[in-house]
């Protein structure tokens, strides 16, 4: 597998839109009230200042430059290559700096993939979700610093477990600070569950997760009009940054819990199993604050992330944002989020809680219905479309989940990753299905056909026959041409930013080849962070069974920091660990965890390790050169769009 840079000596030139993609675009206007600008004026509104410089790195590097984006101005009509919807939305998440939100809450939005929210109280700062990253979140709090209050920071909140809402909490606060108890990090369920899923999710599938997620997010594509036109809740994902992790120290377990921090009373509803697995509502009555965390959002949310997450319940994201209303729903003034801009009014917040419970309510129940008519995924998402009144409002739109995908997401949760037809029970993989399909049908007759379609305008057929061709032939380039310019289209076509991404980056690979990856979910930090038992379950997932089917052993690791020994053993192609020492160990490793960090996961690492006396091996130090040869590699570039 050849793996480029992203900086090709030929530049990628992607095609324009076709007559018949420009038509669809132009179309989708006529589904839409275009004339409907109140989310610029609240976008805009309160603005305090714009961001100072460019986002950089500590050592000076460039990670972000927000004049990328210039080309979305308020006036810009859509181009041909995006869809106006799309267009609409992302002229929107271009409008970024730090923000009034109401006096004593202000939002540093779009520096970055998530809002950072600072709650100012008499004797200190809250900060609501940290974004995704130290370097936009130390920018963000040097200008509330700047701006807004020099008071310390009296609290950290994380409203749920995904890493763009912890991931910049070093840029906020200073481990030391949390260790002391200085600054409490408050999050939805309990520790252990809370790193359990942040970390977890993040890491242990991270992988897998960061390539997906290097599609969806459009990080391997131009910021441009035929590349990547924001996140659609939120900038663009950013490269080259630093992702941190501090495990929360005050659990919420429980709806109605009250927490006084920094001078404000903070009350919570606990709302597990919805955009999260670990998610909270806030409510400050003070200010008459709601957030709903992601739970409402100006977009549609993914039941069933695209880069690969846990399948989500809809009727759970419906049940809590009525209880939300059920509680606080006469007296909020304002909803702020982790993404996109806030509501103000009452009546505007009401309207907006209540229709997005009724959307995602609408979802659960349609698909669940067709589910019990016989329908299969793919067949009831083509059928469920939204009512009127919540589909033409902006915020239901699919800026992040889509209704399609969300309506087979629906299926995944309740009945599981059969859809019933037994042709799919045990089909053959991609690979042999097309091979047996080209010889049949014959290269030429699928190139045929597959040009045919494209200049019908007919791009999913397109991209689905010569799927076939380049899984069977993945050297004919011809083919790999064909299917980009097919994938293109349908790219350009598409209102959700995710699947644009999904697209547009799968045609650039046709024909470049894989990019080589910006981004990683699992960071040193995040790796170091792990609670033990979910560190020696990310070493697990990295044996490779079958080799390891008839190795036999057994190693002590002795946390020196903690004075905590785990046990790990490997029998039988599986590697299991748990606390407390071994009789029978073949060896002992003691030293920090950083330094037993690295001797787990690369144990042919073990002797440097110890030669440089940062840890200590007691036993037969061979076992570790056993355990590397039965340890696997994961490649961050790994193929998608072929073998």
């Amino acid at each position: 597998m050849d793996v480029t840079d992203g900086s090709p000596l030929v530049a990628y030139s992607p095609k324009p839109a076709t007559a018949a993609t420009a038509t669809a675009n132009r179309e989708a206007v006529a589904r839409f009230d275009m004339d409907d600008r109140q989310d610029f004026a609240d976008a805009d509104r309160d603005l305090i200042a714009p961001f100072p410089d460019k986002l950089r790195g500590a050592d000076g590097h460039l990670i972000f430059d927000t004049a990328k984006f210039d080309y979305l101005s308020d006036d810009a009509p859509a181009p041909d290559t995006v869809h106006p919807s799309l267009w609409r939305q992302s002229q929107l998440m271009r409008k970024g700096g730090l923000y009034k939100v109401v006096d004593g809450i202000y939002q540093v939005r779009n520096n970055d993939l998530a809002n950072l929210t600072v709650v100012e109280g008499d004797t200190g700062l809250v900060v609501v979700d940290c974004a995704s990253n130290v370097e936009a979140a130390s920018q963000g709090m040097a200008m509330i610093r700047e701006h807004v209050s020099d008071k310390p920071v009296a609290a950290v909140i994380y409203t749920h477990t995904h890493i763009d809402h912890y991931g910049g909490v070093k840029g906020v606060v200073s481990a030391e600070d949390v260790t002391s108890g200085k600054v409490p990090i408050i999050a939805p369920g309990t520790i252990a569950s809370f790193d359990k899923h942040a970390i977890g999710e993040n890491v242990i599938a991270g992988n897998a997760m960061s390539r997906r997620a290097g599609y969806a997010f459009g990080s391997l594509l131009e910021l441009d009009p035929t590349g990547c036109v924001t996140c659609g809740i939120g900038i663009t994902s950013l490269p080259g940054v630093t992702v941190s992790y501090i495990s929360p120290t005050d659990p919420i377990t429980e709806t109605g819990t009250k927490r006084e921090l920094g001078g404000l009373e903070f009350e919570f509803l606990y709302a597990p199993d919805t955009e999260a697995p670990e998610e909270m509502h806030i409510w400050i009555p003070q200010l008459a604050a709601l957030t709903c965390a992601e739970n409402a959002n100006h977009s549609l949310h993914n039941i069933q992330t695209l880069r690969g997450a846990r399948t989500r319940d809809a009727r759970n994201f419906a049940r809590y944002l009525d209880e939300t209303l059920e509680r606080w729903g006469d007296d909020a003034q304002v909803h702020y989020g982790p993404h996109t801009w806030p509501v103000w009014g009452n009546e505007a917040i009401t309207g907006f809680i209540e229709s997005q419970r009724d959307t995602y309510k609408y979802i659960h129940d349609q698909a669940l219905r067709l589910a019990n008519k016989g329908y299969t995924p793919l067949e009831a998402a083509e059928e469920i479309e939204l009512p009127q009144e919540l589909g033409r409002k902006w915020f239901n739109r699919g800026y992040h989940g889509t209704l399609h995908h969300d309506v087979r997401a629906v299926f995944t949760k309740e009945l599981g990753m059969w859809d019933g037809d037994p042709v799919t029970l045990h089909p053959h993989p991609p690979v042999e299905s097309a091979r047996r399909f080209v010889d049949l049908i014959g290269a030429e007759k699928v190139m045929a056909e597959g040009k045919r379609a494209i200049d019908a305008g007919d791009y999913r057929w397109a991209a689905q026959i010569l799927h076939t061709l380049v899984f069977a032939q993945p050297d004919n380039q011809a083919a790999r041409d064909l299917q980009a310019d097919a994938y293109e289209q349908l790219g350009y076509q598409a209102e959700g930013p995710q699947w644009r991404g999904i697209y547009l980056t799968a045609a650039k690979e046709l024909r470049q080849g894989v990019q080589a990856a910006t981004f990683a979910t699992a960071s040193p930090d995040t790796i170091l962070a792990m609670p033990l038992d979910i560190l020696f379950d990310y070493a697990a997932v990295h044996l490779i069974g079958d080799k390891a089917a008839q190795a036999n052993l057994r190693i002590d690791f002795h946390f020196t920091e903690a004075d905590e020994t785990w046990t790990m053993w490997v029998n039988r192609g599986v590697l299991n660990a748990r606390r407390g020492a071994s009789a029978d160990t073949q060896l002992t490793v003691t030293g920090p965890k950083a330094a037993l960090v690295g001797a787990l996961l690369k144990p042919a690492a073990a002797a440097r390790l110890a030669q440089a006396g940062q840890l200590t091996l007691d036993g037969d130090s061979q076992v570790l050169h056993t355990l590397a040869d039965l340890f696997d590699e994961f490649d961050p570039n790994f193929n998608i769009i072929s073998p």
